[in-house]
């Protein structure tokens, strides 16, 4: 898989957030090249489990702070992917699964679901939250 790399286009005009979004492309790049390298796999889902919830955290206080009408919707899919990402750490953890098999699965997801998520569901909030 090619590496993702940050675009303007995926800005949602707040500079903390964007290097938030900036570490979590890098997390799925760093996914990526220890697949690709049998490198350590589990270390990057830790890091992208504690991650994902101090980005998620912010994001919602933000959120929340501004008042946003969506915050109910935007919350609900944070609760999802960190369900889902819970569910593989836990079927990474229990083997059975090719190691590099479920992380290629994962990473194919984390590309999708990142991208989809800032340019949709990040990006109806840009306006709304202080820089």
């Amino acid at each position: 898989m090619d590496v993702i790399e940050w675009k303007n286009e995926y800005s949602v005009h707040h500079s903390q957030l964007d290097q938030q979004h900036q570490r979590l492309i890098v997390l799925i790049n760093t996914l990526t090249q220890a697949t690709l390298e049998g490198g350590a796999i589990g270390y990057v889902f830790d890091e992208l489990d504690f991650y994902v919830k101090e980005h998620f955290r912010f994001e919602e206080q933000l959120l929340d702070q501004a008042r946003y009408s969506d915050f109910a919707a935007h919350k609900a899919e944070h609760l999802v992917f960190e369900q889902w990402l819970w569910a593989v750490r836990r079927s990474f953890g229990e083997g059975g699964v090719s190691a590099p098999l479920l992380a290629d699965s994962v990473n194919a997801y984390l590309r999708s679901w990142l991208i989809s998520h800032i340019l949709q569901s990040d990006m109806a909030y840009s306006g709304v939250i202080e820089s």
